[in-house]
């Protein structure tokens, strides 16, 4: 008797067990090695499927770096598979198609990238064409004229995308005279006066071997790698990342509250866009930033999301964010509400970013937010390509090789008072810029109690209303 009510005890599921303590994760080792010709070479070895990924990152070469040619980069990126010396776009496509691989080409703010993934059997000819797009491009002007036209078409469309018009405004507004103020796409005009030469000397200037960050994932040694990148990669030219580096720009977040409408004639709903500017990914401060930012609008369980969606029903989601890059990105908060609560939304919004200033969070809702955040990290490393991702990220924002190994150990050490002083110090309710895409006449006087209001167009105009 006794015997079965000790049993029953141990066995009871009336009650969830007690979770510990979140671990640190130990991060993959990785070969990392810097080659004479200034090739960051990377090695992850997973022999688990017999096939290889290989990533290449140009380092400051990126959107950043278009000048007045907006698109510049992003239009140089998508022609590398468009045409070599020895291939056109269609047999660059066919060849890779041919032993079932992929290759693409892509360039964000920070950087251009390349990749290829193939089984390891067909390794060799993969990386035969892939050295072909990168070195040896011609630039077709065929494929510079579609190229263009689908983005200018592409643009235009855009224009009937709230969201699209809000942040384009939203950029404007906050980065100035700042490179980040324009559309890594491009704009109608900015497209239309890229030319092939223009294509061509941002390709020269640009890709070069001290600049380049190459990964390998796979079934690969560093053996295999090394003899790879010294067959197919050594004749790059020289060059490093800090030849071609911009100015800093100088960006000022002490301006007032003001208000910006971007005109949508007809629209039911206003779409609102509202922060100022935010930091680089690797600020000291960042995991407290994340951990702050998550809390306020960074998941569904977040401040914000309750308050609109679930208490007020003004939408269906909303929510916060820091984007991050080599230079300091935007914090912004967005949300798509009905036009008639636009006003009341604001003041919602705004009242949070106010209360993370003032209110020390309870040790409950800090909990649920960090347990959250170490809890998906592990998810983000169940693949050789997600690790990969992630120590390119180290690589180009130049963080500590063991920053991920420590990486939940920091999330669960922030505290209360962390978030309180992190939401002082990078939270800014008395200088944001609200813009909102919608009815604008409507809007106007509706908005005017948050600062001077101005009107605009789609094509980001001035614009006086009748």
């Amino acid at each position: 008797m006794t015997y079965q009510t000790l049993s029953q005890e141990v066995l009871d599921r009336s009650k969830p067990p007690k979770a510990g303590p979140p671990k640190d994760v130990t991060f993959p080792e990785y070969y990392d090695t810097t080659l004479p010709n200034g090739i960051n070479l990377i090695v992850i070895t997973n022999n688990k499927i017999p096939a290889v990924s290989v990533r290449l990152v140009f380092k400051e070469s990126g959107s950043y770096h278009d000048g007045e040619k907006y698109g510049l980069a992003s239009v140089t990126a998508e022609l590398l598979t468009k045409g070599t010396v020895s291939r056109s776009a269609e047999e660059i496509a066919e060849q890779i198609d041919y032993i079932g691989g992929s290759i693409s080409s892509d360039s964000d703010w920070d950087g251009t990238f390349l990749s290829l993934s193939v089984l390891k059997k067909h390794l060799p000819k993969g990386i035969e064409i892939l050295s072909d797009v990168l070195q040896n491009p011609v630039f077709p002007e065929d494929e510079i004229t579609r190229i263009k036209e689908q983005r200018i078409s592409s643009v235009i469309q855009n224009k009937s995308n709230p969201d699209y018009l809000s942040d384009r405004m939203f950029s404007n507004v906050v980065f100035g005279n700042h490179p980040y103020a324009h559309p890594s796409e491009g704009t109608e005009q900015s497209i239309k006066s890229i030319s092939r030469p223009d294509i061509i000397n941002f390709y020269r200037k640009h890709y070069k071997s001290g600049k380049l960050i190459l990964a390998f994932v796979g079934d690969i040694t560093r053996e295999e790698a090394l003899g790879i990148t010294e067959k197919y990669f050594s004749n790059l030219p020289s060059g490093d990342e800090n030849e071609n580096k911009l100015k800093i720009y100088l960006l000022d977040d002490t301006k007032p509250n003001s208000v910006y409408i971007v005109d949508k004639p007809g629209a039911v709903q206003a779409n609102t866009k509202l922060g100022n500017i935010g930091v680089k990914r690797n600020n000291p401060d960042y995991i407290k930033i994340m951990v702050m930012n998550t809390l306020l609008g960074g998941y569904f369980g977040s401040r914000i999301n309750y308050l609109l969606r679930e208490e007020h029903g003004f939408t269906y989601g909303a929510r916060s964010g820091f984007d991050s890059r080599i230079y300091p990105g935007e914090f912004s908060v967005n949300a798509d509400v009905r036009t008639e609560v636009t006003d009341t939304s604001v003041s919602l919004i705004i009242s949070e970013l106010k209360r993370i200033r003032e209110e020390k969070v309870s040790e409950d809702e800090l909990s649920k937010v960090k347990n959250y955040l170490s809890g998906i990290f592990p998810l983000g490393l169940e693949t050789a390509n997600s690790v990969a991702s992630r120590v390119i990220g180290l690589k180009l924002y130049n963080l500590p090789k063991d920053y991920y190994n420590k990486y939940i150990s920091e999330i669960m050490s922030v505290t209360a008072e962390d978030v309180l002083e992190t939401a002082r110090k990078y939270i800014k309710p008395d200088n944001l810029a609200i813009v909102v895409s919608g009815e604008a006449k409507v809007l106007k006087n509706m908005l005017a109690k948050f600062g001077e209001v101005k009107v605009f167009n789609s094509d980001m105009k001035p614009l006086e209303l009748n």
